[in-house]
């Protein structure tokens, strides 16, 4: 989204607001979007996503049901992995943080919400790792983020750094949780809200075109357990769930002419499919149901997040974007 398309839409004062923004000259800003359906809700925000905007995009947050909506920040790139968490720290306050990849750094925005209007008032966006570019997950407290770095002998590492109160790195707290041997990868990465165990994408050999859906231990009690493969190379996205051994997924499914269906797994096995075909990519959680991109039948994205019974299978569509993060 660019100015003069912003301007075109909204207020001058708040085009100014964003123009602001985008050169750097202030620390917050209100954040618009959103309807009237924002006085009413009693959820917001509940998850982050992204929408595309010619060479940037526009990350939003919005409440569980997809009508209470508010822009965030507009950034460079076409998508990413949103990791989101609100609130901040102390359940009792109103202060969001939202963390992505923008290659090759890793940068976060914190914003706070006002309590009647759902307004968003957003502060500096930081850059917390300037060359990973790897992928990374949030945890629910907003206070520790995980990500995956190369090692210059050609093995990968999965890091944990401590953010503070207003997100910036606490200095001498970064700690490995896991090594991967050299020659293998590690994709995708998810940590469970008690932060005891991370799933993971896992190629356990360089080039293989088999993937494995792993879960690690971060207790350094062992290496790392398979939950499900697949004879594929494509990522299988893992999505912690509400409770510690419970994990969304995607995986390919040949039978479904190559698309993504959603599965959840429960007990650190291989996930059974629900009541009717549920078809999606990059899960989520929130409040007992799967949040991800839409995908039709046919393998097609529809540009709709929906919302997906874990058991029936039953899918419901949220909002139009891409990539959602629930608290």
């Amino acid at each position: 989204m660019n100015s003069r398309s912003v301007c075109a839409s909204i207020t001058a004062t708040l085009c100014a607001t964003l123009t602001l923004v985008s050169a750097q000259v202030m620390a917050a800003k209100p954040g618009g979007g959103g309807s009237t359906a924002c006085t009413t809700a009693v959820d917001f925000p509940a998850f982050a996503y992204w929408k595309p905007g010619g060479k940037t995009m526009e990350i939003l947050v919005a409440d569980a049901t997809g009508k209470c909506v508010r822009s965030v920040i507009n950034s460079s790139g076409s998508g990413g992995t949103i990791q989101f968490s609100y609130p901040v720290g102390d359940p009792l306050n109103r202060r969001g943080r939202i963390a992505w990849v923008a290659a090759p750094a890793v940068v976060s925005v914190d914003f706070t919400v006002d309590a009647l209007t759902k307004q968003v008032t957003v502060f500096a966006k930081k850059t917390i790792y300037s060359g990973t570019g790897g992928f990374i997950s949030l945890s629910k407290s907003g206070n520790e983020l995980y990500s995956t770095r190369y090692l210059g002998s050609g093995g990968l590492v999965i890091e944990r750094l401590e953010l503070d109160s207003v997100g910036v790195p606490v200095p001498n707290t970064t700690s490995t949780v896991f090594e991967a041997p050299v020659g293998s990868n590690v994709q995708t990465i998810s940590v469970n809200s008690a932060e005891t165990v991370i799933f993971a994408d896992y190629k356990p050999i360089a080039g293989a075109t088999v993937s494995q859906l792993v879960w690690i231990p971060l207790d350094g009690s062992s290496t790392y357990s398979v939950i499900d493969s697949n004879n594929s190379s494509k990522e299988f996205s893992p999505a912690a769930g509400p409770s510690a051994d419970r994990v969304a997924y995607q995986k390919y499914m040949v039978t479904s002419g190559g698309c993504d269906a959603l599965v959840t797994s429960v007990g650190y096995g291989p996930a059974t499919s629900p009541q009717q075909p549920a078809y999606g990519m990059k899960p989520t959680w929130l409040d007992g149901y799967v949040l991800a991109d839409g995908q039709t039948a046919t393998c097609s994205y529809t540009g709709t997040i929906m919302q997906t019974d874990p058991m029936s299978g039953l899918q419901v569509a949220v909002t139009s974007g891409y990539d959602p993060d629930g608290r």
